[in-house]
């Protein structure tokens, strides 16, 4: 599979999965997301939406992971930015 074919939910978790032997889950994800500066989140949702656009739909199973965590992303981010964070 090449770096073009894995969307931004693969590419974190073989990172994950290099740094401490575990792949980490949308879930998990999502926490981690709700630590970092608004700068780093509007980065991680513009990578998300790149990958939204180009995303293969043959495999239903990753492209409903995608478009999950992307939106729960976007809340996460709205909510946090009302508040002032």
């Amino acid at each position: 599979m090449s770096d073009d074919d894995r969307n931004f939910v693969d590419k974190a978790r073989d990172v994950s999965k290099n740094w401490d032997g575990e792949e980490m889950t949308p879930d998990g994800m999502l926490q981690e997301f709700q630590l970092y500066g608004y700068a780093k989140r509007s980065t991680f949702l513009d990578q998300i939406d790149k990958d939204y656009q180009n995303a293969d739909t043959s495999d239903l199973r990753k492209y409903h992971e995608l478009v999950t965590l992307r939106r729960n992303m976007q809340q996460v981010h709205h909510t946090l930015r009302k508040a002032g964070r």
